[in-house]
C-alpha cells in the first residue's frame, strides 16, 4: 500500500486537522513549562541573571548563563520533545490513527531500516567531519570530561530519538499526509513541509550566528531530502534514523559555538564554516538516496514522477461498506417504525426514534 493512500485512514477532515495543529501547539507550549519553572528558580537565586543575560541566552540557548550544566539544559530541551510526542498521541486517537499508520502503511513498522539509516549516516558524519578535521585542524578542541559524557550518553541514547522522531511524526508524518490529502499531489506536500521545516528552524541560534538566508540552504535542503526519504522509501523510518543519527552525533561528538546543541561534546570547533557545512550536507544526501536506491530497488517510473495521490481501494470500499451499514440501520428503524403504526401502535419505542426523513 502507498504511504499516502494510506493517509486516507480514519477521519482526515478539516476540522480534525484543526484541532490536531492545536494540540500540537498546546503540547509544545507546556513542554517548555519546566525549562521557565527552572530559569525562574535560577534568576530568583542568583542576582546576576539580568536582563543582558536573558537576552543572551534567547540568542545561544546556553543554560550555562543560568549557572545550569550543559546536561541539565539538554535534559530540559528534550523534555520539552517528549511532552509534545505524548500530545501526538491525542492528535492521532481524534483521526482514528496509531502512531504506526503515521509511520509506515506496511502491517509493522520497520525497525532494521531505521537502525540502518542511523548506522550509515552517523557513518557519513564521522567520515566528512575527519576530512573537515584534515583540513581545518586549528578549529577543534578536545573537550572530552569522562563523567560529563557519560551522563549525556545516559540523556540522549533514550530521549535524542524521541526529539527527533517527534519532528518527523510531525512533518513528514502528520502534516505531509495531511497535505497529500488536500493537494492530491506529494510534490506539492513535500515542498510545503520542507518549507515550513525550515522556517520552524529559523529560531534556532545558527540562524542568529550565521545568517537567515545561509542557513536556510541546509534547513530547506535537510527537509527535502528527508521528504523525499519518505517518498521514496514509502514510510517514515529511514528518516526517522537519519534525523536520529545526525542531531546524536552533533550532541555527543562534535557541537560547536552557536549551535542549539550545547553539550560537554567530545570536540569542540570555535569556528564553523556553513558553506563547507552545506556542501558536505548535500554530497551525503545524494550518496545515501543512492545507496538507498541500490538496496532497496526504489522504482522511478511515470507514476513516481508524477506525484499523483490516489485513495486507497481498501479504504474506499471501507467507507462504501460503512455507508450501507448506516443506510441498512435506518430502514430497519424505519421499518420497525412502519409496522408498530400498522399494528394500532401509534407509540414508537424510544430506542428507534430517528430524525431523518
Amino acid at each position: 500500500m502507498d504511504y499516502f493512500s494510506s493517509a486516507y485512514k480514519g477521519d482526515n477532515r478539516g476540522i480534525k486537522y484543526l484541532f490536531g495543529v492545536i494540540i500540537i501547539v498546546l503540547g509544545y507550549i507546556l513542554g517548555q513549562v519546566p525549562i521557565e519553572i527552572v530559569k525562574q528558580i535560577q534568576i530568583t537565586k542568583y542576582e546576576d541573571i539580568g536582563t543582558a543575560e536573558l537576552a543572551e541566552f534567547d540568542k545561544t540557548l546556553d543554560f550555562n548563563i543560568f549557572h545550569l550544566s550543559h546536561n541539565m539544559g539538554f535534559l530540559l530541551m528534550l523534555l520539552l520533545f517528549v511532552i509534545t510526542t505524548s500530545f501526538l498521541y491525542f492528535v492521532f486517537r481524534i483521526h482514528g490513527k496509531t502512531f504506526k499508520d503515521i509511520i509506515t502503511p506496511d502491517n509493522q513498522i520497520n525497525f532494521r531500516k531505521i537502525a540502518f539509516g542511523f548506522l550509515v549516516w552517523f557513518a557519513f558524519n564521522c567520515l566528512f567531519e575527519w576530512i573537515t578535521y584534515l583540513m581545518y585542524p586549528e578549529v577543534y578542541i578536545n573537550n572530552f570530561k569522562p563523567y560529563e559524557f557519560i551522563v549525556l550518553l545516559l540523556i540522549a541514547i533514550p530521549l535524542l530519538p524521541i526529539q527527533t522522531s517527534c519532528e518527523e511524526l510531525v512533518f513528514r508524518g502528520y502534516f505531509m499526509q495531511g497535505l497529500g490529502i488536500l493537494t492530491k499531489n506529494k510534490w506539492v506536500a513535500l515542498f510545503i513541509t520542507a518549507i515550513l521545516f525550515s522556517l520552524v528552524h529559523s529560531a534556532n541560534p545558527e540562524i542568529k550566528k550565521f545568517g537567515f538566508w545561509t542557513m536556510q540552504w541546509y534547513y530547506l535542503g535537510a527537509g527535502l531530502f528527508l521528504g523525499l526519504l519518505v517518498i521514496l522509501d514509502n514510510g517514515l523510518e529511514l528518516s526517522l534514523g537519519v534525523h536520529a543519527a545526525t542531531n546524536m552525533f552533533g550532541a555527543t561528538l562534535v557541537t560547536y559555538s552557536g549551535s542549539v546543541l550545547q553539550t560537554d561534546s567530545v570536540w569542540k570547533t570555535t569556528e564553523v564554516k556553513p558553506l563547507v557545512l552545506i556542501i558536505i550536507f548535500y554530497i551525503s544526501a545524494i550518496l545515501f538516496l543512492y545507496i538507498c536506491y541500490k538496496k532497496y530497488g526504489w522504482k522511478l517510473g511515470a507514476e513516481f514522477w508524477s506525484g499523483r495521490i490516489v485513495e486507497n481501494q481498501d479504504n474506499v470500499d471501507n467507507k462504501l461498506s460503512e455507508d450501507k451499514a448506516v443506510v441498512g440501520e435506518k430502514l430497519i428503524i424505519e421499518n420497525d417504525a412502519l409496522t408498530s403504526k400498522e399494528a394500532g401502535n401509534t407509540e414508537i419505542p424510544w430506542d428507534k426514534i430517528t430524525l431523518d426523513k
